[in-house]
C-alpha cells in the first residue's frame, strides 16, 4: 500500500489515523519481497535452462528406455510432491498441478520420439486429456489449472476434426464438425453450474471466463474472415449451413443452461453473450464475401457484449469492446477508400464517430458501471 495514498485518504475523511495505522501494520506482515522472489525465481531458470542445455547436448547419447524413466521417475515424484504439499499455499499446489500436467503431456511427446510412433496428434491430447482430467478439475484452484485443461480440451477435438475433415471442410459429416469446434462453449455453462456447488468457486470461474473469451474470440475471427471470403461459410452449400446450425444450437443451449443454472446479473450477462454467438453465427452465414456487411455484424456483436458488461457490472470488458467497435470503424474506413482523398475523409469521419463513441461510453458507463460500486464474486463475469 502506498503512503502517499494512505496520507490522501487520511486527508480526505475516508479513514482515521488509527485505522491508517493498522493498515500500515498489516500490509507490513502481508509484504511479500517481490525483488527477493525475482532473484530466486532467475536462478531456478538459470538452473533449469542449464539442466535442458546439457541434456540436450548429450540427447542421443542417452538411451531412449533411459530418458522415459528418468521422464517416469519425475512424474512420480512430482506426484508424490503434490501429496506431501497438498495443505501447502493454494498457489504452490495449482504450480504444481500445472508443471504435473506439463511434464505428463510432455511425455507422450517423448514416448513417440523414442518408438517412432506415427499416431495422428489427437489421440495422444486425448490419451492426456483423460488421464489428467481428474487432477485439474478436482484440485485445481487458479488460472493456470483452468488455462492447461480448457487448451487441452479445445486443441483435442481440434486436432481430431482437423484429422477427420481437414481445417474448415464440412464436407463430410457436417454436423460433427460444427459439434467439435462448437463442444468447449458448453464448458460456460457446465463451469457456472459448479460456482455454486463446489468449495473453489475462483477455479470455476476463471474456467467459465476462458470459455466465454473462446466464444467471443471464435464468432469474431469467423466474422473478420468470412469479411475477406475465408470464412467457412464461404461455400453456401447445404453441408455448410448444417455446421453453422450445429455451432448456433451449441451455443443457444449453453446460454440457456447458464442463464438457469445462474441466474444472477453477471450470470444473464453471460447468457447474453452466448446467445448474441448463436445468432451472429447464423446472420454470418449470409454475409461471405460481403466485407462492409460483416464488419457491420462484427460491430453489433461487440455492441451486445457492451451491453451484457453494462448489465452485469463489467466496467473493463465495457470498455474493452467499446475500444473494439472504435478500431474495427478505422479499420472499416480505410477498407471503404479507394484513393488518399477518400482515405482521408474515411478517417476524419471515423475519427469523430470515434470520439462520440468514447464520449457517449463514458457517460453511459458512469451511469451504469461505476468504477466505484462494489463487485462481488457472484456479480463477477
Amino acid at each position: 500500500m502506498s503512503e502517499r495514498k494512505l496520507k490522501a485518504w487520511q486527508e480526505a475523511g475516508l479513514i482515521d489515523a488509527p485505522t491508517a495505522d493498522r493498515i500500515r501494520i498489516w500490509e507490513a506482515q502481508h509484504e511479500r519481497p517481490l525483488a527477493l522472489w525475482s532473484i530466486v525465481g532467475i536462478a531456478a531458470l538459470a538452473i533449469a535452462l542449464g539442466l535442458i542445455s546439457v541434456v540436450a547436448a548429450n540427447w542421443d547419447a542417452i538411451p531412449g528406455t533411459t530418458r522415459l524413466a528418468i521422464h517416469l521417475a519425475l512424474l512420480a515424484g512430482m506426484a508424490a510432491l503434490l501429496w506431501w504439499k497438498r495443505d501447502a499455499h493454494p498457489m504452490v499446489g495449482e504450480t504444481g498441478i500445472f508443471l504435473f500436467a506439463a511434464l505428463g503431456l510432455t511425455f507422450f511427446g517423448h514416448t513417440g520420439q523414442v518408438y517412432q510412433t506415427s499416431a495422428p496428434l489427437w489421440q495422444p491430447l486425448a490419451a492426456w486429456l483423460l488421464l489428467f482430467t481428474p487432477i485439474m478439475l478436482l484440485f485445481g484452484r487458479g488460472w493456470l489449472s483452468a488455462t492447461g485443461w480448457f487448451v487441452g480440451l479445445a486443441g483435442t477435438l481440434q486436432a481430431y476434426a482437423d484429422y477427420r475433415f481437414g481445417f474448415g471442410n464440412v464436407d463430410v459429416s457436417p454436423a460433427l464438425w460444427g459439434t467439435l469446434t462448437a463442444l468447449p462453449i458448453l464448458v460456460v455453462a457446465a463451469a457456472a453450474a459448479m460456482r455454486s456447488r463446489s468449495t473453489r468457486p475462483d477455479f470455476w470461474r476463471r474456467l467459465e471466463q476462458i470459455a466465454l473469451i473462446y466464444t467471443v474470440a471464435g464468432t469474431s475471427l469467423l466474422l473478420i474472415a468470412s469479411g475477406f471470403g475465408d470464412g467457412p461459410w464461404e461455400s453456401g452449400d447445404g453441408k455448410a449451413l448444417t455446421a453453422c446450425v450445429t455451432q448456433s444450437a451449441i451455443a443457444a443451449l449453453a446460454a440457456a443452461f447458464t442463464f438457469i443454472l445462474r441466474p444472477s446479473a453477471s450470470g444473464k450477462s453471460v447468457a447474453l453473450v452466448l446467445a448474441a454467438s448463436a445468432v451472429v453465427n447464423l446472420l454470418g452465414y449470409t454475409l461471405a464475401d460481403k466485407d462492409v456487411a460483416a464488419a457491420i455484424l462484427f460491430m453489433l456483436f461487440w455492441l451486445a457484449i457492451a451491453a451484457a458488461a453494462l448489465r452485469g457490472g463489467w466496467r473493463p470488458v465495457f470498455q474493452f469492446a467499446v475500444a473494439v467497435i472504435a478500431l474495427r470503424l478505422i479499420i472499416l474506413s480505410f477498407e471503404l477508400a479507394d484513393d488518399l482523398l477518400g482515405s482521408g475523409l474515411g478517417l476524419i469521419l471515423a475519427g469523430l464517430l470515434t470520439l462520440a463513441n468514447a464520449f457517449a461510453a463514458v457517460k453511459v458507463s458512469k451511469r451504469f458501471a461505476p468504477k466505484d460500486e462494489p463487485e462481488t464474486a457472484e456479480d463477477k463475469p
